[in-house]
């Protein structure tokens, strides 16, 4: 990736997006209501990143029911399984759905993106080297 690229990640320029509304409390509270036991993940800081067409791995995705977005957030609020502290960043896995306003579904986690976010679109090779 190159600097011009992070930074622009970093900086949280690109397209705005509103997420979740509700106050951090409220979000884990309404996630335990409404989804039961789904492992979910409060994030603050974030970015919706759409994976640029790429040919077969683009295709697999579509294949396996995934969308090619993820989001990358630099500020964990609230893990409901414990695997980030407070604070921590995070990346995601592909998107199974998305859902209102700042639910975002992957096979295993519910990201419930608080706040106001944006959305970029970032190449293979750049999304390989978040990690």
């Amino acid at each position: 990736m190159d600097l011009a690229r992070l930074q622009q990640l970093l900086n949280g320029q690109g397209e705005i997006v509103k997420g979740c509304d509700l106050s951090a409390e409220d979000a884990a509270s309404f996630v335990q209501t409404n989804f039961g036991q789904q492992s979910f993940c409060l994030v603050r800081d974030w970015v919706l990143l759409e994976l640029e067409p790429c040919g077969e791995g683009y295709d697999a995705l579509h294949s396996r029911g995934l969308e090619p977005a993820l989001v990358y957030a630099h500020n964990v609020v609230f893990d409901s399984r414990g695997r980030f502290n407070s604070g921590d960043w995070v990346r995601s896995t592909f998107q199974l759905k998305y859902e209102g306003e700042g639910l975002f579904f992957t096979k295993n986690t519910l990201y419930v993106l608080l706040g106001m976010g944006t959305r970029q679109s970032i190449t293979l090779s750049d999304l390989l080297s978040l990690s």
